[in-house]
């Protein structure tokens, strides 16, 4: 009996010891194929890139084809493939290597693949045909926007609007209240998806924004307006959603807003200051940049009782903004700055420094500008004594302007007397 279990304890472990060798021998094999798999695609794809360059950059645009034809999934077809993805994105080469992606079958090919019920497969598929930049395939993707796979409908985004064709758009925009509304696409990857359209959605996008009142197309289409030059629709369309009741809509107005075009409306900082005493702290942020960028010195009143706000990123900007109005901002940081609150008092130190603006406030000691000089003196010597001595120790010691320095050492000679 123990004889027998023997043998077969005996025979399993041989066993074991068969198929753990034979698993061994079969990954070694497979890891040395696919070495030297790898090492032929490399190979392969030296050598048609080189090929590729010299027919491009010769100028033929009926060089042979046959030398770069090959069976669709073989080596020389990935090869062949990768260069020319590589090369697309060069702009000298660009319209020669979208005819070869079709000339080649590379693009049938993928359309054909449309059709397939792997996903990976199809998404792959789609994702190719928008790097090939071919618009007469946007047809062939058209369809696929009525689906409900997350995935696919954000990889088909994507890739019509690489293609940049105008029926791409229009069916993006179009389909845009239903990918946003069923959450089906991210809305951050299709503002940057409506941004690859370029200049060309810009009216598609005006139009849409006056028929919706949905706030998440409403903020989607803002955004994307946001990062084009504002023409007299899309600033008038803007203004008008200064007070929606949506935060996000109301932000994201006020971004189409502000950038300094001469086709903006005079009055607008009437229309955008308010806004600086927003209820939402990310729209007074926005409306701080806003401000900014239109320049508008009746906006530093405003400004400066952003300067202990509540929210640090306001604060911080505010102060930035105060800084690049300049001197008509003095009267601003030094009411801010005789507050009994000390805390308070710290805070706008803080973003003064922060801001950059200490440096002005030590040059204009030496300004001809009695008041100037003057009010940056007592604001300088509030910072002092709120602990802020450190810009003014170094100025003392590598400054350039004697005058400035010398009112500095009495400054600080005032503060250690006290």
């Amino acid at each position: 009996m123990h004889e027998q279990k023997a043998i077969i304890i005996t025979a399993i472990i041989a066993v074991l010891l068969l198929l753990i060798t034979a698993l061994f021998v079969a990954s070694v094999f497979r890891r040395t194929r696919q070495k030297g798999k790898y090492r032929r695609l490399d190979a392969l794809r030296t050598f048609y890139g080189m090929k590729l360059v010299a027919d491009l950059d010769a100028g033929g645009a009926f060089f042979p084809l046959d030398q770069y034809r090959a069976v669709p999934g073989s080596l020389d077809w990935q090869a062949v493939e990768e260069v020319l993805f590589l090369l697309i994105d060069e702009e000298l080469r660009r319209t020669g290597v979208m005819r070869l992606f079709t000339e080649l079958g590379y693009v049938s090919f993928y359309e054909d693949l449309l059709e397939s019920d792997n996903k990976v497969v199809k998404e792959s598929a789609i994702d190719k045909l928008g790097r090939m930049a071919n618009p007469a395939s946007a047809p062939k993707l058209l369809p696929l926007l009525d689906g409900a796979d997350p995935d696919i409908l954000s990889v088909t985004v994507r890739a019509l609007s690489k293609l940049g064709s105008k029926d791409g758009l229009r069916a993006v925009v179009e389909k845009l209240p239903r990918l946003l509304g069923q959450s089906l696409v991210a809305r951050k990857a299709l503002e940057t998806d409506l941004l690859n359209f370029g200049s060309a959605a810009v009216p598609v996008l005006i139009d849409l924004l006056g028929e919706h009142a949905d706030p998440a197309v409403i903020s989607c289409v803002l955004e994307t307006l946001s990062h084009f030059p504002p023409d007299t629709r899309s600033v008038f369309l803007a203004i008008e959603r200064l007070k929606d009741p949506d935060p996000d809509v109301r932000g994201k107005a006020l971004r189409v807003l502000g950038r300094p075009e001469k086709n903006l409306p005079a009055h607008l900082p009437s229309l955008v200051l308010p806004l600086l005493s927003d209820p939402v702290w990310f729209v007074r942020l926005q409306a701080v940049k806003t401000a900014a960028a239109l320049a508008c010195e009746q906006g530093a009143a405003p400004l400066g009782r952003l300067l202990i706000d509540q929210n640090w990123q306001v604060r911080g900007e505010a102060a930035l903004a105060l800084a690049r109005l300049g001197d008509c901002a003095l009267d601003v940081f030094l009411e801010a700055l005789t507050m009994d609150d000390v805390n308070a008092r710290e805070s706008v130190c803080e973003e003064i420094e922060r801001a950059g603006f200490t440096r002005r406030l030590i040059e204009n000691l030496a300004s001809s500008d009695t008041k100037v000089r003057t009010i940056s003196q007592e604001i300088l010597k509030i910072m002092l004594g709120t602990g802020f001595s450190a810009p003014l120790v170094k100025y003392v010691k590598e400054g350039t302007d004697e005058r400035a320095q010398g009112l500095l050492r009495q400054i600080l000679a005032q503060g250690e007397a006290r």
